[in-house]
């Protein structure tokens, strides 16, 4: 589906999950495993969600109309009128009749932490996408920049894979997110080999450097530490680290790791050849986004 204005050949590739979360607060602040049980919660609210909605809604907003790649389930109707207004090219999503779209269940206690449970969604087979990604394969072929958030592993090296065959110049950004930890060394290896750029959080870069530390040496890789500076790794050994202006009255820290990335790959497809020229304006784009998204309840608007 190609909605109105939505370009013939998008400089943005964007992978990953299309989700409706349920978001709630407790009042009780969670212990070392997360909020044990019998946990007292505030009203429960409803948003469009997913790293790849977060993803293309944070770029919209910053007048980028990116592909979407990703599955959508039975229960889509909603989010497409979402994404239909936001003059996004609608034809990488893959529909499945036969599952419901991936939800999540987040809960954040007065200290920012979270608790989130996932339904991933429709289950999608490996050659199954690749036909799909087949089918678009000509604006996938016109992409400057791929952007890899978390999807199922397979899924997602078999995207960077395609991209890489078809598009070898595009500069590829991966966020593996909470799929990190699910995947061993020689999954991340696989994946990393098609990547350009890592950005990671702390539990995810830790992952990485027990299972396989080379990786931050064949990437430029970026490290969120939450309100402490962020940390870059240049592949040539280098290190540089940006401070994270406090935020007053922060709401909801839901989505603000999605509306980082999607900051920071805005600036970086200014030059997709030489992308480190741009790292300052990209780390403090993302920052800038992040604040934004600090700010309201939700990644995207309630529903």
């Amino acid at each position: 589906m190609l909605t109105k204005n939505a370009p013939e050949k998008p400089a943005i590739a964007v992978l990953g999950a299309l989700a409706y979360d349920h978001i709630t607060t407790t009042q009780t602040p969670f212990g070392g495993s997360g909020p044990g049980l019998n946990c007292k919660v505030s009203g429960t609210t409803e948003h469009l969600g997913g790293c790849g909605g977060n993803l293309v809604h944070h770029l919209a907003a910053l007048q980028h109309s990116p592909l979407l790649l990703s599955v959508s389930g039975i229960d889509h109707a909603r989010y497409q009128t979402a994404l239909g207004m936001q003059n996004l090219d609608l034809a990488g999503i893959y529909h499945d009749r036969n599952a419901h779209c991936a939800s999540a269940y987040i809960i954040s206690d007065p200290n920012g932490q979270q608790f989130t449970a996932f339904h991933s969604g429709p289950e999608v087979l490996p050659a199954t996408w690749v036909r799909h990604l087949g089918s678009i394969k000509s604006k996938l072929a016109h992409c400057r920049l791929m952007l890899c958030a978390p999807f199922p592993p397979e899924l997602m090296l078999h995207t960077m894979n395609f991209v890489h065959e078809h598009n070898p110049t595009a500069l590829v950004i991966w966020c593996p997110g909470q799929f990190t930890d699910q995947m061993d060394a020689a999954m991340l290896k696989a994946c990393s080999g098609y990547s350009h750029w890592l950005v990671v959080n702390t539990h995810e870069a830790q992952h990485i450097h027990t299972h396989a530390p080379e990786i931050f040496r064949s990437n430029t890789t970026v490290i969120t530490h939450g309100e402490a500076a962020v940390e870059v790794l240049l592949s040539d050994g280098r290190e540089k680290r940006y401070a994270v202006e406090k935020v007053s009255g922060a709401v909801d820290p839901t989505g603000s790791g999605d509306a980082f990335a999607a900051g920071l790959a805005s600036q970086l497809l200014r030059d997709t050849e030489q992308p480190l020229a741009y790292l300052d304006a990209a780390v403090d784009a993302g920052l800038q986004r992040a604040r934004h998204c600090l700010m309201h309840h939700g990644a995207q608007p309630a529903l």
